[in-house]
C-alpha cells in the first residue's frame, strides 16, 4: 500500500542499517517512511501522527542541507553540537524492560584515561560544551567524582550524571560529594509517580528512590531534571502528573525531558513505537494549560527530533500554569528561530539566566512587545521538552548528519546519538558493530572483553578552545535531550 509522496530522504534499511533510497508519504492522516533495501526489499513504518502536524513543524523549523555521500561516515559537525554524551560504564545495576544502551549488570568501566581522551575529542572539536556522563549507571563507578573533577580542570563548564537516582538516595552525602566534584546537574530517570510504572519498564519499585534522590539533590543544591520514558499503554496517562510533580519542585527540578519510546535497545516491537507528535499531542490533552501548539520544534536539529514549551507556575490557587509559547505566534517564532542562536535556545530550555537575557533581547531586535520583566521571569518557569529519538524505523540520513547530540569514540570523531544507540529489527548494533563503536553487538549478547591498554594508547586530539562565536559551553544543561534509556 503506497500513499501520495511528501518528501524524499536517504535511509537506512531496519533490517540491515545499510543506506537506501526512502521517501515520507501520507497515508490513512499519517506519515510513514518507505525505503527500498536492494537485499531486504520495501520496508514502510510509520514515523509521524498527523500529517498536518508534521507540515506544520516544518514549516516551524529549521531549514538545513545535507551533501553527505553515499559512503561518507556519519559524523556531529562540530559548530552544531551542543552535547556531548560520554559513556563512562557498560556496567549498571538495573536491568531494565526498556533500554537502549548497550548495557547491563556486569558490564566494564571505561579507564579513566580513556574518558579522558573521549573529553579531548569534545574538546576539539569545536570547544568545552557542555558533557553529560552517562553509561550504563554511572555511579556505579567509584571514581564518578575523580570523572567530574577531570572535565571540569579541562575547561567543561557544564557537567551532567545521567543516572537511575540509586546511589543518590542510599549513600549519604553522595549528592554532595558529586556537587563538590562539580557536578552542575542530574539527569534523573523518572518514568512516573506509581509503583505499577516502575516495575513494568524498570522491573523495580522505585518511587521511593526517586523521591529520595530528589531530597538528596535538593540538600546538595543539584539542579534535576526529570527524564520520563514514556511507552503507551503503560505510563503515556501519567506526563501531567509529571509536570505537575515537577512544578511542585520547581525550586530543585530545572525541567522536564519526556522521551516517547522508540524501538531500539530492549525495546523490541516497532509497532509500538511512540511517535513524537502522537506523544505532544497526548500531553497537551492532559495538561490544561496546555495546546499542541503550545510544544514548538525546538529550532536547532530537525523539527521532528524535538519540541518544547516552557511553563510560568500558576500564581494563586485558581489559576492554571502559563505556556510562554502562547505569547508568540508561528510567524513570530519562525522569526526568533532564525535570529537566536542554538547555544541560547538550549539555555532559554534550560532555565538559564543567560538563555532567557538573550532569547528576550533577540525578541526586541524581532518587534516582539513582551511585558516587563519577563527576563526575571524566566528564574522561576519550568522547560518542558519532548525528544523523539531515531530508532531504524525513522531512519533518515539527512537528519543524523545535521544531529547536535553527540558521541564521542576511541577513534576520535564525533558521531550521532541515535546512530551510536540504533538497532536492527534483530537487535543488532550495526552501524555500532560497523564502526567498531564498541559495547554489545547485539541486544541479548553477552558484553565484550574489557578495553586493553592499546584503547588508551592512541594519539589524543589537540585541545582547543575553538568553535562557534557564542560558544557552546553556553548550551543548557538538559540541551537536546541527553540520555535516559
Amino acid at each position: 500500500m503506497s500513499g501520495d509522496a511528501l518528501a524524499t530522504t536517504t535511509s537506512l534499511c531496519p533490517t540491515c542499517l545499510e543506506r537506501c533510497p526512502g521517501h515520507y508519504e501520507r497515508r490513512s492522516g499519517s506519515v510513514y517512511l518507505t525505503r527500498e533495501c536492494p537485499d531486504h526489499g520495501t520496508a514502510s513504518r510509520k514515523v509521524w501522527g498527523s500529517v498536518e502536524h508534521w507540515n506544520w513543524a516544518g514549516e516551524l523549523g529549521p531549514e538545513f542541507t545535507s551533501e553527505i555521500g553515499a559512503d561518507e561516515p556519519l559524523s556531529v559537525d562540530n559548530d552544531h553540537a551542543c552535547l556531548a554524551v560520554v559513556e563512562v560504564t557498560t556496567d549498571c545495576n538495573l536491568s531494565c524492560s526498556f533500554c537502549f544502551a548497550s548495557s547491563g549488570p556486569g558490564g566494564d568501566h571505561l579507564p579513566r584515561e580513556a574518558v579522558r581522551d573521549r573529553l579531548r575529542t569534545v574538546k576539539a572539536g569545536g570547544g568545552p560544551r557542555p558533557v553529560q556522563f552517562s553509561g550504563g549507571e554511572p555511579t556505579v563507578r567509584d571514581d564518578l567524582p575523580e570523572l567530574v573533577a577531570d572535565a571540569r580542570e579541562m575547561g567543561f563548564d557544564h557537567v551532567q550524571v545521567n543516572t537511575n537516582g540509586i546511589r543518590l538516595a542510599e549513600e549519604d552525602d553522595y549528592a554532595q560529594t558529586l556537587a563538590d566534584a562539580g557536578v552542575t546537574a542530574i539527569y534523573l530517570q523518572f518514568d512516573g509517580l506509581s509503583a505499577d510504572t516502575h516495575e513494568a519498564i524498570r522491573e523495580v519499585d522505585l518511587t521511593g528512590t526517586k523521591t529520595a534522590a530528589l531530597e538528596a539533590c535538593r540538600d546538595a543544591g543539584l539542579s534535576v531534571v526529570l527524564v520520563p520514558t514514556v511507552v503507551p499503554d503503560v505510563n503515556d496517562d501519567e506526563m501531567d502528573e509529571i509536570v505537575e510533580f515537577a512544578l511542585e519542585h520547581v525550586d530543585v527540578i530545572e525541567s522536564v525531558n519526556f522521551q516517547p519510546v522508540a524501538h531500539m535497545g530492549r525495546y523490541e516491537e516497532h509497532d509500538g513505537r511512540y511517535a513524537l507528535d502522537d506523544a505532544a499531542r497526548a500531553l497537551a490533552s492532559q495538561v490544561d494549560a496546555l495546546a499542541p501548539r503550545d510544544l514548538l520544534p525546538i529550532p536547532c536539529c530537525s523539527s521532528y527530533c524535538q519540541m518544547a514549551t516552557v511553563l510560568q507556575p500558576a500564581d494563586g490557587d485558581d489559576s492554571d500554569p502559563l505556556p510562554l509559547t502562547g505569547l508568540i505566534d508561528d510567524e513570530a517564532f519562525a522569526s526568533l528561530s532564525g535570529v537566536v542562536d542554538e547555544a541560547d535556545w538550549m539555555e532559554l530550555l534550560a532555565n538559564t539566566k543567560t538563555g532567557g537575557s538573550r532569547a528576550c533581547s533577540a525578541a526586541g531586535c524581532c518587534g516582539l512587545d513582551l511585558p516587563d520583566g519577563s527576563e526575571a521571569l524566566l528564574d522561576s518557569v519550568l522547560p518542558i521538552s519532548l525528544t523523539g529519538f531515531m530508532d531504524a524505523d525513522a531512519a533518515d540520513v539527512e537528519r543524523l548528519d545535521n544531529c547536535c547530540i553527540s558521541v564521542p569514540t576511541a577513534d576520535g570523531d564525533l558521531v550521532p546519538f541515535c546512530a551510536y544507540n540504533m538497532t536492527t529489527d534483530d537487535g543488532d548494533y550495526a552501524l555500532r558493530n560497523r564502526n567498531d563503536w564498541g559495547g554489545r553487538t547485539a541486544v541479548d549478547a553477552p558484553l565484550p572483553e574489557p578495553p586493553d591498554a592499546s584503547e588508551q594508547a592512541r594519539e589524543p586530539p589537540a585541545e582547543t578552545d575553538g568553535g562557534r562565536e557564542g560558544s557552546a559551553s553556553e548550551c543548557g544543561p538538559d540541551c537536546c535531550g541527553g540520555e535516559g534509556r
